[in-house]
């Protein structure tokens, strides 16, 4: 109950001063009354685009890189979009998600990677690596180094930023003296660097997060006959903001599965005769 209202009254406050935006699962913004500092910040879904390439950024440890080479070894990408001195969102949606991950039967770095990329490129290395170092605390596994390289915090140039923003369908404001307006999403990418699913609002459910990886990867991380079930039965609904159980593949999958009992059934029958 703490956490929650901790939770609400910064949302709130984050509203009432303008400094950042949650959308709906519709990805926009509905109210009219927004403070103009707002007007127009949303995620407007690109489903199915790939990010810019080549991406340059500057990680954590001052090494520049390009944003490809965390891609294509055949792992998922929750990809985070933020600034290192944001006050409100950016903080929750660090500690929501770490919480979260904790309770996703996944690990990060040997399964998927998280990247994030600071669009404000006054952030210095160090308050990148302080985050990073806050989030890793906050994950609840013991740290290997696997774990450590898997969460990648970075910081983008102001024109790569945009590129990555636009590619992504994230779009968010300079209001100046280092504060910005910008939704809260996490984005899924798949191993070849395409938007997969977003995932909104400040309450991550594991099983969300769980699905889209699988999503991402076509079910290919799955690691057990209960991860290919999930993949398999559940469906996004844009309604819910969430994956919802898809009743007639759950009786697709109870027939086959009836098929080859009796199957194996009547094999088994003729065997004894």
């Amino acid at each position: 109950m703490r956490t929650i209202s901790r939770l609400l009254v910064h949302v709130l406050v984050g509203v009432l001063v303008g400094g950042s935006v949650c959308p709906p699962a519709s990805g926009q913004v509905i109210s009219n009354d927004v403070p103009d500092a707002v007007k127009g910040v949303k995620i407007a879904e690109h489903l199915g685009e790939m990010i810019p390439r080549p991406l340059m950024v500057r990680r954590s440890d001052g090494l520049a890189i390009n944003l490809w080479d965390e891609l294509g070894d055949g792992k998922p990408v929750i990809l985070v979009m933020a600034y290192y001195t944001c006050p409100l969102l950016c903080l929750l949606t660090f500690e929501t998600l770490a919480r979260t991950l904790s309770d996703v039967d996944y690990t990060v770095g040997k399964d998927f990677r998280v990247v994030v990329v600071g669009f404000d490129p006054s952030n210095t290395d160090e308050q990148a690596q302080s985050q990073k170092a806050l989030t890793l605390q906050t994950y609840d596994r013991a740290i290997t180094p696997t774990i450590e390289d898997g969460f990648v915090f970075t910081i983008a140039s102001k024109e790569n930023a945009r590129r990555l923003g636009d590619a992504i369908g994230f779009v968010y404001k300079d209001l100046g003296n280092g504060s910005f307006a910008h939704p809260a999403a996490l984005t899924v990418l798949t191993p070849r660097g395409v938007v997969s699913r977003y995932i909104y609002s400040l309450d991550y459910k594991p099983r969300d997060v769980k699905l889209a990886l699988l999503e991402a990867t076509k079910g290919k991380i799955g690691k057990s006959i209960g991860d290919y079930f999930l993949h398999t039965c559940f469906v996004w609904d844009p309604q819910e903001g969430s994956f919802t159980i898809q009743a007639f593949r759950i009786m697709q999958l109870a027939g086959a599965a009836t098929v080859v009992l009796l199957t194996a059934l009547i094999g088994g029958l003729f065997l004894l005769q």
